[in-house]
């Protein structure tokens, strides 16, 4: 068991990551019902399906620092159902991810055979690989270093770290 300042630390940032994961899922939600008030559907199909899948793994992100927090804060979390469910959405996330191209492909011929940057293929794009981005430093590899103790950890190891979720599944304990 930590220290309780690196305990309290690590509250302290568990707290604010599943926030503003749930934030960013919330704020990428707000995005795709916007985009989908103001253009033609036919022109959206691409970039809706990489914003709903940016905001199923950002959810999972936010329920995956919520359930380490608890597990900090002594709380009860049902381990093994805890487990599968990740392992389930990890599934999901695959068969979503494998998807992609076959959206793509219907965006194509439902827009026209066409897709210009007057149907938001950029954006498309962008949420899509964001999507997959977050999958990744989820459930493989971490992507994001945003406090001192990672970005030590990467320039004092030249490495990425394992993903917390992925370690996690790995010794079947949240």
């Amino acid at each position: 068991m930590p220290s309780r300042s690196v305990k309290q630390r690590l509250i302290k940032k568990l707290q604010w990551t599943f926030q503003v994961e749930g934030m960013n899922a919330v704020m990428f939600f707000g995005i795709l019902i916007f985009i989908n008030a103001t253009y033609d559907i036919k022109d959206l199909i691409f970039l809706s399906y990489g914003l709903l899948l940016m905001c199923f793994i950002l959810l999972q992100g936010t329920y995956y620092w919520w359930k380490k927090l608890s597990v900090l804060e002594d709380k009860p979390i049902f381990q093994n159902r805890t487990l599968k469910r990740f392992l389930n959405f990890k599934r999901k996330n695959e068969l979503a991810i494998a998807f992609m191209p076959f959206v793509l492909v219907a965006q194509w011929v439902i827009s026209g055979r066409t897709l210009g940057s007057d149907n938001l293929l950029g954006w498309a794009l962008f949420a899509n690989v964001f999507a997959v981005l977050e999958y990744i430093n989820y459930y493989h590899t971490q992507l994001m270093y945003d406090n001192r103790y990672d970005l030590r950890y990467l320039f004092r190891h030249k490495k990425l770290k394992e993903a917390s979720l992925r370690k996690d599944l790995r010794e079947q304990q949240i």
